[in-house]
Protein backbone atom coordinates (compact mmCIF):
# COMPACT_ATOMS: atom_id res chain seq x y z
CA UNK A 1 0.00 0.00 0.00
CA UNK A 2 1.35 3.41 -1.02
CA UNK A 3 1.74 5.77 1.97
CA UNK A 4 3.81 8.70 0.67
CA UNK A 5 0.57 9.85 -0.95
CA UNK A 6 -3.00 9.18 0.13
CA UNK A 7 -6.33 9.25 -1.65
CA UNK A 8 -8.51 11.86 0.03
CA UNK A 9 -12.24 11.60 -0.65
CA UNK A 10 -14.42 14.70 -0.37
CA UNK A 11 -17.43 13.15 -2.11
CA UNK A 12 -18.25 10.88 -5.05
CA UNK A 13 -17.08 13.43 -7.61
CA UNK A 14 -14.10 14.88 -5.75
CA UNK A 15 -11.25 12.50 -4.97
CA UNK A 16 -7.62 13.64 -5.02
CA UNK A 17 -4.15 12.37 -4.25
CA UNK A 18 -2.36 14.33 -1.53
CA UNK A 19 1.37 14.25 -0.70
CA UNK A 20 1.40 16.62 2.27
CA UNK A 21 1.73 19.79 0.21
CA UNK A 22 -0.69 19.74 -2.69
CA UNK A 23 -3.56 17.90 -4.35
CA UNK A 24 -3.15 16.12 -7.68
CA UNK A 25 -5.56 14.28 -9.93
CA UNK A 26 -6.17 10.61 -9.27
CA UNK A 27 -4.71 8.10 -11.73
CA UNK A 28 -7.04 6.02 -13.85
CA UNK A 29 -5.44 2.79 -12.65
CA UNK A 30 -4.04 1.37 -9.41
CA UNK A 31 -6.28 3.64 -7.35
CA UNK A 32 -6.85 0.87 -4.78
CA UNK A 33 -3.15 0.79 -3.93
CA UNK A 34 -3.42 4.13 -2.11
CA UNK A 35 -4.49 4.54 1.49
CA UNK A 36 -7.93 6.19 1.26
CA UNK A 37 -9.68 8.42 3.79
CA UNK A 38 -12.61 10.78 4.28
CA UNK A 39 -14.16 12.82 7.10
CA UNK A 40 -17.55 12.83 8.77
CA UNK A 41 -19.21 16.02 10.11
CA UNK A 42 -19.38 16.43 13.87
CA UNK A 43 -23.18 16.77 13.62
CA UNK A 44 -23.36 13.08 12.64
CA UNK A 45 -21.25 11.88 15.58
CA UNK A 46 -22.23 11.32 19.23
CA UNK A 47 -19.31 11.82 21.62
CA UNK A 48 -18.83 10.91 25.27
CA UNK A 49 -15.83 11.24 27.58
CA UNK A 50 -14.83 9.19 30.62
CA UNK A 51 -11.75 8.08 32.57
CA UNK A 52 -10.09 4.65 32.51
CA UNK A 53 -7.03 3.27 34.29
CA UNK A 54 -3.84 3.63 32.29
CA UNK A 55 -2.66 0.56 30.37
CA UNK A 56 -6.18 -0.88 30.13
CA UNK A 57 -6.21 -3.53 27.40
CA UNK A 58 -7.66 -2.62 24.02
CA UNK A 59 -10.32 -5.32 24.36
CA UNK A 60 -11.50 -4.08 27.78
CA UNK A 61 -11.45 -0.47 26.60
CA UNK A 62 -13.59 -1.37 23.58
CA UNK A 63 -16.15 -3.14 25.79
CA UNK A 64 -16.23 -0.28 28.33
CA UNK A 65 -16.59 2.33 25.60
CA UNK A 66 -19.58 0.53 24.09
CA UNK A 67 -21.25 0.03 27.48
CA UNK A 68 -20.77 3.66 28.52
CA UNK A 69 -21.96 5.01 25.18
CA UNK A 70 -25.23 3.09 25.55
CA UNK A 71 -25.70 3.62 29.28
CA UNK A 72 -24.33 7.13 29.82
CA UNK A 73 -24.49 8.79 26.39
CA UNK A 74 -28.01 7.50 25.75
CA UNK A 75 -27.52 5.56 22.51
CA UNK A 76 -30.61 3.70 21.32
CA UNK A 77 -30.09 -0.02 22.00
CA UNK A 78 -32.18 -0.89 18.94
CA UNK A 79 -29.85 1.05 16.60
CA UNK A 80 -26.52 -0.23 15.26
CA UNK A 81 -23.56 2.09 15.79
CA UNK A 82 -19.89 2.19 14.83
CA UNK A 83 -18.10 3.00 18.10
CA UNK A 84 -14.41 3.90 18.40
CA UNK A 85 -12.32 5.75 20.97
CA UNK A 86 -9.31 8.02 21.33
CA UNK A 87 -7.07 7.82 24.41
CA UNK A 88 -5.86 11.16 25.81
CA UNK A 89 -3.12 10.92 28.51
CA UNK A 90 -3.69 12.83 31.76
CA UNK A 91 -0.72 14.34 33.61
CA UNK A 92 -0.07 13.13 37.17
CA UNK A 93 -3.14 10.90 37.10
CA UNK A 94 -3.52 7.14 37.26
CA UNK A 95 -6.22 7.38 34.58
CA UNK A 96 -6.38 8.27 30.92
CA UNK A 97 -9.21 10.31 29.47
CA UNK A 98 -11.17 8.39 26.84
CA UNK A 99 -13.16 10.22 24.18
CA UNK A 100 -15.53 7.84 22.41
CA UNK A 101 -17.30 8.43 19.11
CA UNK A 102 -20.47 6.75 17.84
CA UNK A 103 -22.03 7.04 14.38
CA UNK A 104 -25.17 5.27 13.23
CA UNK A 105 -24.36 2.58 10.67
CA UNK A 106 -27.30 3.78 8.55
CA UNK A 107 -25.80 7.29 8.39
CA UNK A 108 -22.41 5.92 7.32
CA UNK A 109 -24.09 3.79 4.65
CA UNK A 110 -26.14 6.69 3.34
CA UNK A 111 -23.11 8.96 3.09
CA UNK A 112 -20.42 6.54 1.88
CA UNK A 113 -21.94 3.44 0.28
CA UNK A 114 -21.83 4.84 -3.28
CA UNK A 115 -18.18 5.81 -2.80
CA UNK A 116 -17.39 2.36 -1.40
CA UNK A 117 -18.98 0.73 -4.46
CA UNK A 118 -16.63 2.69 -6.70
CA UNK A 119 -13.49 2.44 -4.54
CA UNK A 120 -14.16 -1.02 -3.06
CA UNK A 121 -12.99 0.23 0.35
CA UNK A 122 -12.38 3.33 2.48
CA UNK A 123 -9.49 2.81 4.90
CA UNK A 124 -10.42 5.61 7.29
CA UNK A 125 -13.41 7.79 8.10
CA UNK A 126 -12.67 10.17 10.96
CA UNK A 127 -14.05 13.24 12.79
CA UNK A 128 -12.75 16.25 10.87
CA UNK A 129 -12.00 18.16 14.06
CA UNK A 130 -9.09 15.82 14.87
CA UNK A 131 -7.17 17.06 11.80
CA UNK A 132 -5.30 19.78 13.72
CA UNK A 133 -3.26 17.00 15.37
CA UNK A 134 -1.30 16.75 12.12
CA UNK A 135 -0.02 20.34 12.37
CA UNK A 136 2.16 19.39 15.34
CA UNK A 137 3.26 15.95 14.11
CA UNK A 138 4.36 17.33 10.73
CA UNK A 139 6.04 20.23 12.62
CA UNK A 140 4.07 22.94 10.80
CA UNK A 141 3.54 24.77 14.11
CA UNK A 142 5.28 24.41 17.49
CA UNK A 143 3.54 22.78 20.43
CA UNK A 144 1.62 25.22 22.63
CA UNK A 145 -1.74 25.60 24.30
CA UNK A 146 -3.88 26.37 21.28
CA UNK A 147 -7.51 26.95 20.36
CA UNK A 148 -8.60 26.43 16.74
CA UNK A 149 -11.95 27.76 15.49
CA UNK A 150 -13.22 26.46 12.17
CA UNK A 151 -16.25 27.75 10.28
CA UNK A 152 -17.42 25.49 7.47
CA UNK A 153 -20.54 25.34 5.32
CA UNK A 154 -21.89 22.19 7.01
CA UNK A 155 -19.51 21.65 9.95
CA UNK A 156 -18.06 24.14 12.43
CA UNK A 157 -16.19 23.50 15.68
CA UNK A 158 -13.64 24.72 18.18
CA UNK A 159 -10.75 22.39 19.07
CA UNK A 160 -8.54 22.69 22.17
CA UNK A 161 -4.92 21.54 22.52
CA UNK A 162 -2.58 21.51 25.50
CA UNK A 163 1.10 21.61 24.55
CA UNK A 164 0.27 20.07 21.17
CA UNK A 165 -1.91 17.32 22.72
CA UNK A 166 -5.52 17.12 21.61
CA UNK A 167 -7.96 17.73 24.50
CA UNK A 168 -11.48 18.32 23.23
CA UNK A 169 -13.86 19.49 20.50
CA UNK A 170 -16.80 21.85 20.92
CA UNK A 171 -19.36 21.85 18.11
CA UNK A 172 -20.65 25.29 17.07
CA UNK A 173 -23.28 26.34 14.46
CA UNK A 174 -22.26 25.78 10.83
CA UNK A 175 -22.36 28.63 8.32
CA UNK A 176 -25.50 27.15 6.74
CA UNK A 177 -27.20 27.13 10.15
CA UNK A 178 -26.10 30.72 10.82
CA UNK A 179 -27.24 31.86 7.36
CA UNK A 180 -30.69 30.38 7.97
CA UNK A 181 -30.96 31.97 11.41
CA UNK A 182 -29.84 35.37 10.12
CA UNK A 183 -32.11 35.17 7.05
CA UNK A 184 -29.18 35.44 4.62
CA UNK A 185 -27.91 33.44 1.66
CA UNK A 186 -24.80 31.41 2.47
CA UNK A 187 -22.54 33.31 0.06
CA UNK A 188 -23.88 36.65 1.29
CA UNK A 189 -23.06 35.65 4.87
CA UNK A 190 -19.53 34.55 3.88
CA UNK A 191 -18.90 37.82 2.06
CA UNK A 192 -20.28 39.80 5.02
CA UNK A 193 -18.00 37.96 7.45
CA UNK A 194 -14.91 38.48 5.28
CA UNK A 195 -15.51 42.16 4.51
CA UNK A 196 -17.18 43.38 7.72
CA UNK A 197 -17.14 40.62 10.32
CA UNK A 198 -18.36 41.89 13.69
CA UNK A 199 -16.72 45.32 13.33
CA UNK A 200 -19.56 47.86 13.68
CA UNK A 201 -17.44 50.57 12.02
CA UNK A 202 -17.44 48.64 8.72
CA UNK A 203 -21.25 48.59 8.43
CA UNK A 204 -23.34 51.36 6.90
CA UNK A 205 -25.96 53.10 9.05
CA UNK A 206 -28.67 51.33 7.05
CA UNK A 207 -27.12 47.99 8.01
CA UNK A 208 -27.46 48.51 11.75
CA UNK A 209 -29.95 45.67 12.28
CA UNK A 210 -27.87 43.25 10.22
CA UNK A 211 -24.72 44.23 12.12
CA UNK A 212 -26.52 43.80 15.45
CA UNK A 213 -27.79 40.32 14.52
CA UNK A 214 -24.36 39.17 13.31
CA UNK A 215 -22.66 40.50 16.45
CA UNK A 216 -25.22 38.81 18.69
CA UNK A 217 -24.88 35.35 17.05
CA UNK A 218 -21.09 35.36 17.01
CA UNK A 219 -20.90 36.71 20.56
CA UNK A 220 -22.95 33.67 21.64
CA UNK A 221 -20.52 31.39 19.80
CA UNK A 222 -17.47 32.94 21.47
CA UNK A 223 -19.20 32.62 24.85
CA UNK A 224 -19.91 28.91 24.25
CA UNK A 225 -16.29 28.31 23.25
CA UNK A 226 -14.99 30.15 26.33
CA UNK A 227 -17.22 28.04 28.58
CA UNK A 228 -15.91 24.87 26.88
CA UNK A 229 -12.30 25.92 27.54
CA UNK A 230 -13.17 26.69 31.15
CA UNK A 231 -14.80 23.28 31.57
CA UNK A 232 -11.60 21.54 30.44
CA UNK A 233 -9.30 23.53 32.72
CA UNK A 234 -9.87 21.26 35.72
CA UNK A 235 -9.75 17.94 33.89
CA UNK A 236 -6.58 18.66 31.92
CA UNK A 237 -4.98 21.33 34.17
CA UNK A 238 -5.10 23.84 31.32
CA UNK A 239 -3.81 27.07 32.84
CA UNK A 240 -3.97 29.39 29.81
CA UNK A 241 -4.39 29.61 26.03
CA UNK A 242 -1.29 30.79 24.16
CA UNK A 243 -2.78 31.14 20.68
CA UNK A 244 -6.23 31.35 19.10
CA UNK A 245 -6.37 30.42 15.41
CA UNK A 246 -9.25 31.26 13.08
CA UNK A 247 -9.55 28.55 10.42
CA UNK A 248 -11.77 30.12 7.76
CA UNK A 249 -9.98 29.27 4.50
CA UNK A 250 -7.10 31.60 5.50
CA UNK A 251 -9.58 34.52 5.66
CA UNK A 252 -10.02 36.90 8.59
CA UNK A 253 -13.34 37.85 10.20
CA UNK A 254 -12.75 41.45 11.39
CA UNK A 255 -12.90 41.89 15.18
CA UNK A 256 -14.14 38.31 15.79
CA UNK A 257 -11.15 37.05 17.80
CA UNK A 258 -11.03 40.28 19.81
CA UNK A 259 -14.35 39.21 21.37
CA UNK A 260 -12.30 36.73 23.43
CA UNK A 261 -10.78 39.66 25.34
CA UNK A 262 -14.00 39.94 27.34
CA UNK A 263 -13.38 36.42 28.68
CA UNK A 264 -9.81 36.93 29.89
CA UNK A 265 -7.82 36.13 26.74
CA UNK A 266 -6.25 39.57 26.22
CA UNK A 267 -2.73 38.08 26.21
CA UNK A 268 -3.48 35.23 23.79
CA UNK A 269 -2.00 35.62 20.31
CA UNK A 270 -4.83 35.78 17.76
CA UNK A 271 -4.28 34.99 14.08
CA UNK A 272 -5.76 33.36 11.00
CA UNK A 273 -4.58 29.85 10.09
CA UNK A 274 -2.87 29.69 6.70
CA UNK A 275 -0.65 26.63 6.28
CA UNK A 276 -0.83 25.45 2.68
CA UNK A 277 0.54 28.10 0.31
CA UNK A 278 0.04 25.90 -2.77
CA UNK A 279 -3.60 25.12 -2.04
CA UNK A 280 -6.41 27.26 -3.43
CA UNK A 281 -8.95 29.07 -1.26
CA UNK A 282 -11.82 26.67 -0.67
CA UNK A 283 -9.54 23.64 -0.43
CA UNK A 284 -7.25 24.60 2.44
CA UNK A 285 -9.30 22.93 5.16
CA UNK A 286 -9.64 19.79 3.02
CA UNK A 287 -5.84 19.83 2.77
CA UNK A 288 -5.64 19.85 6.58
CA UNK A 289 -8.00 16.83 6.71
CA UNK A 290 -5.89 15.06 4.07
CA UNK A 291 -2.67 15.81 5.99
CA UNK A 292 -4.14 14.12 9.05
CA UNK A 293 -5.04 11.06 6.95
CA UNK A 294 -1.49 10.99 5.57
CA UNK A 295 -0.12 10.91 9.12
CA UNK A 296 -2.45 8.02 9.97
CA UNK A 297 -1.27 6.08 6.89
CA UNK A 298 2.33 6.68 8.01
CA UNK A 299 1.44 5.55 11.57
CA UNK A 300 2.40 8.87 13.16
CA UNK A 301 -0.61 8.69 15.51
CA UNK A 302 -3.70 6.62 16.25
CA UNK A 303 -7.12 7.37 14.83
CA UNK A 304 -10.74 7.07 15.95
CA UNK A 305 -11.69 5.23 12.76
CA UNK A 306 -15.42 5.24 11.95
CA UNK A 307 -15.15 3.33 8.68
CA UNK A 308 -17.31 0.29 7.96
CA UNK A 309 -15.64 -0.25 4.58
CA UNK A 310 -12.30 -1.70 5.64
CA UNK A 311 -9.79 -2.91 3.06
CA UNK A 312 -10.00 -6.66 2.58
CA UNK A 313 -6.76 -8.39 3.66
CA UNK A 314 -4.47 -9.96 1.07
CA UNK A 315 -5.63 -13.50 0.39
CA UNK A 316 -2.42 -15.17 1.57
CA UNK A 317 -2.82 -13.44 4.96
CA UNK A 318 -6.35 -14.72 5.50
CA UNK A 319 -7.22 -18.02 7.19
CA UNK A 320 -8.65 -19.29 3.92
CA UNK A 321 -5.49 -18.33 2.05
CA UNK A 322 -3.25 -19.96 4.62
CA UNK A 323 -5.37 -23.11 4.59
CA UNK A 324 -5.24 -23.20 0.78
CA UNK A 325 -1.44 -22.87 0.83
CA UNK A 326 -1.20 -25.70 3.33
CA UNK A 327 -3.50 -27.77 1.15
CA UNK A 328 -1.41 -27.10 -1.97
CA UNK A 329 1.78 -27.94 -0.10
CA UNK A 330 0.19 -31.15 1.13
CA UNK A 331 -0.76 -32.08 -2.44
CA UNK A 332 2.81 -31.46 -3.53
CA UNK A 333 4.14 -33.71 -0.79
CA UNK A 334 1.46 -36.23 -1.60
CA UNK A 335 2.89 -36.68 -5.06
CA UNK A 336 6.03 -38.06 -3.41
CA UNK A 337 4.56 -39.52 -0.25
CA UNK A 338 0.91 -40.41 -1.08
CA UNK A 339 0.10 -42.27 2.11
CA UNK A 340 1.67 -39.62 4.36
CA UNK A 341 -0.14 -36.88 2.48
CA UNK A 342 -3.49 -38.59 2.82
CA UNK A 343 -3.00 -38.96 6.57
CA UNK A 344 -1.96 -35.32 6.93
CA UNK A 345 -4.90 -34.19 4.84
CA UNK A 346 -7.23 -36.22 7.02
CA UNK A 347 -5.75 -34.57 10.11
CA UNK A 348 -6.12 -31.14 8.57
CA UNK A 349 -9.69 -31.87 7.52
CA UNK A 350 -10.54 -33.07 11.04
CA UNK A 351 -8.89 -29.96 12.51
CA UNK A 352 -10.72 -27.75 10.00
CA UNK A 353 -14.06 -29.36 10.85
CA UNK A 354 -13.33 -29.03 14.56
CA UNK A 355 -12.45 -25.34 14.17
CA UNK A 356 -15.55 -24.70 12.07
CA UNK A 357 -17.67 -26.41 14.73
CA UNK A 358 -16.12 -24.22 17.43
CA UNK A 359 -16.68 -21.09 15.33
CA UNK A 360 -20.33 -22.09 14.80
CA UNK A 361 -20.82 -22.61 18.54
CA UNK A 362 -19.18 -19.28 19.33
CA UNK A 363 -21.34 -17.51 16.74
CA UNK A 364 -24.44 -19.12 18.26
CA UNK A 365 -23.42 -18.09 21.80
CA UNK A 366 -22.55 -14.58 20.60
CA UNK A 367 -25.90 -14.20 18.88
CA UNK A 368 -27.75 -15.30 22.03
CA UNK A 369 -25.71 -12.85 24.09
CA UNK A 370 -26.51 -10.05 21.63
CA UNK A 371 -30.22 -10.87 21.78
CA UNK A 372 -30.08 -10.97 25.58
CA UNK A 373 -28.19 -7.67 25.66
CA UNK A 374 -30.84 -6.02 23.47
CA UNK A 375 -33.58 -7.36 25.75
CA UNK A 376 -31.75 -6.06 28.84
CA UNK A 377 -31.25 -2.68 27.21
CA UNK A 378 -34.94 -2.60 26.27
CA UNK A 379 -35.90 -3.45 29.87
CA UNK A 380 -33.48 -0.80 31.13
CA UNK A 381 -34.96 1.81 28.79
CA UNK A 382 -38.48 0.88 29.99
CA UNK A 383 -37.37 1.25 33.62
CA UNK A 384 -35.85 4.63 32.81
CA UNK A 385 -39.11 5.69 31.16
CA UNK A 386 -41.16 4.43 34.13
CA UNK A 387 -38.80 6.22 36.52
CA UNK A 388 -39.18 9.44 34.53
CA UNK A 389 -42.99 9.19 34.69
CA UNK A 390 -42.91 8.56 38.46
CA UNK A 391 -40.57 11.53 38.99
CA UNK A 392 -42.93 13.69 36.92
CA UNK A 393 -45.89 12.58 39.06
CA UNK A 394 -43.94 13.22 42.27
CA UNK A 395 -43.01 16.67 41.03
CA UNK A 396 -46.69 17.32 40.39
CA UNK A 397 -47.61 16.16 43.89
CA UNK A 398 -44.87 18.30 45.39
CA UNK A 399 -46.16 21.32 43.52
CA UNK A 400 -49.71 20.62 44.73
CA UNK A 401 -48.47 20.23 48.31
CA UNK A 402 -46.47 23.45 48.08
CA UNK A 403 -49.52 25.25 46.70
CA UNK A 404 -51.69 23.94 49.53
CA UNK A 405 -49.09 24.88 52.11
CA UNK A 406 -48.82 28.37 50.65
CA UNK A 407 -52.60 28.66 50.58
CA UNK A 408 -52.86 27.61 54.22
CA UNK A 409 -50.14 30.02 55.23
CA UNK A 410 -51.84 32.86 53.35
CA UNK A 411 -55.12 32.09 55.14
CA UNK A 412 -53.35 32.11 58.53
CA UNK A 413 -51.63 35.40 57.68
CA UNK A 414 -54.90 37.04 56.71
CA UNK A 415 -56.70 35.77 59.79
CA UNK A 416 -53.96 37.11 62.06
CA UNK A 417 -53.97 40.51 60.41
CA UNK A 418 -57.78 40.75 60.59
CA UNK A 419 -57.74 39.76 64.24
CA UNK A 420 -55.03 42.28 65.18
CA UNK A 421 -56.58 45.12 63.15
CA UNK A 422 -60.10 44.60 64.49
CA UNK A 423 -58.85 44.31 68.07
CA UNK A 424 -56.91 47.58 67.99
CA UNK A 425 -59.59 49.44 66.03
CA UNK A 426 -62.14 48.36 68.64
CA UNK A 427 -59.80 49.56 71.42
CA UNK A 428 -59.67 53.06 69.94
CA UNK A 429 -63.27 53.11 68.67
CA UNK A 430 -62.11 53.48 65.07
CA UNK A 431 -64.31 52.69 62.08
CA UNK A 432 -63.27 51.43 58.66
CA UNK A 433 -64.97 52.43 55.45
CA UNK A 434 -63.05 50.00 53.25
CA UNK A 435 -60.54 47.17 53.76
CA UNK A 436 -58.54 45.63 50.89
CA UNK A 437 -55.94 42.81 50.80
CA UNK A 438 -53.26 43.39 48.14
CA UNK A 439 -51.82 39.93 48.85
CA UNK A 440 -51.49 37.58 51.84
CA UNK A 441 -49.16 39.99 53.66
CA UNK A 442 -50.49 43.43 52.71
CA UNK A 443 -53.77 45.13 53.69
CA UNK A 444 -54.97 48.70 53.13
CA UNK A 445 -57.64 50.13 55.52
CA UNK A 446 -59.63 53.33 55.04
CA UNK A 447 -60.16 54.53 58.66
CA UNK A 448 -62.76 57.18 59.55
CA UNK A 449 -62.70 59.16 62.80
CA UNK A 450 -63.70 62.55 64.10
CA UNK A 451 -61.15 65.23 63.40
CA UNK A 452 -60.47 65.93 67.07
CA UNK A 453 -59.78 62.18 67.62
CA UNK A 454 -57.30 61.79 64.76
CA UNK A 455 -54.46 61.03 67.19
CA UNK A 456 -56.13 57.67 67.76
CA UNK A 457 -54.97 56.65 64.28
CA UNK A 458 -51.38 57.34 65.30
CA UNK A 459 -51.86 55.12 68.35
CA UNK A 460 -53.41 52.44 66.10
CA UNK A 461 -50.29 52.50 63.89
CA UNK A 462 -47.95 52.46 66.90
CA UNK A 463 -49.59 49.35 68.42
CA UNK A 464 -49.42 47.45 65.12
CA UNK A 465 -45.71 48.21 64.83
CA UNK A 466 -45.26 46.99 68.38
CA UNK A 467 -46.85 43.69 67.37
CA UNK A 468 -44.04 43.16 64.88
CA UNK A 469 -45.56 44.27 61.59
CA UNK A 470 -42.79 45.18 59.15
CA UNK A 471 -44.49 48.26 57.77
CA UNK A 472 -47.45 50.35 58.94
CA UNK A 473 -47.82 53.74 57.30
CA UNK A 474 -50.36 56.33 56.25
CA UNK A 475 -50.55 56.34 52.49
CA UNK A 476 -53.18 59.04 52.05
CA UNK A 477 -55.14 61.47 54.26
CA UNK A 478 -58.44 63.18 53.52
CA UNK A 479 -60.57 65.44 55.77
CA UNK A 480 -63.58 67.71 55.88
CA UNK A 481 -64.96 69.90 58.62
CA UNK A 482 -65.95 67.07 60.96
CA UNK A 483 -64.29 63.86 59.80
CA UNK A 484 -60.77 62.65 59.23
CA UNK A 485 -60.11 59.80 56.71
CA UNK A 486 -56.78 58.03 56.64
CA UNK A 487 -55.65 55.23 54.28
CA UNK A 488 -53.30 52.98 56.31
CA UNK A 489 -51.09 50.34 54.62
CA UNK A 490 -50.15 47.40 56.83
CA UNK A 491 -47.60 44.76 55.84
CA UNK A 492 -46.93 41.60 57.87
Amino acid sequence: MITDKILFIIDENRQFLFDGKEFTKTPSKKLKEYYSASTIPSSMIRTHGFKMLKNTSAEKLEIQAEMRMYEEAGLNSETDFKITSLTIPLENDENDYIESYATEISILEEKFQNIAKINNHIDAIFPASLSYISLYNFELIDKKNDLFIHFGDDDSYAVIFKNGQYIATRTIPSLNELATKLGMELEVLKNTLITKGVDSELYEDSEFLQMSDVQEEFSKIIERISHAVGHKRGVFKLEHIDRIFLDFEAQDIPKLLSLFNSYGYEDSIKQTLNIFDNIDIGMKHFALNALYALGVAQEKYLIANQTIYERKPIFIKTHSGQFTMVLLLSLLIASVYPIYAILELDKLEIKKNDLESQVTKLEHITKKLQINLKKQRGARDKLKNDKSKIITKLDGYNQMLTTLENFNQETINRQKMMKDVNSIMKKYSLSSKNMHFSDAKMITIQIITKYDARDDIAMFIKELLAKGYSKVQTAKVERNENYYESFVEIEL
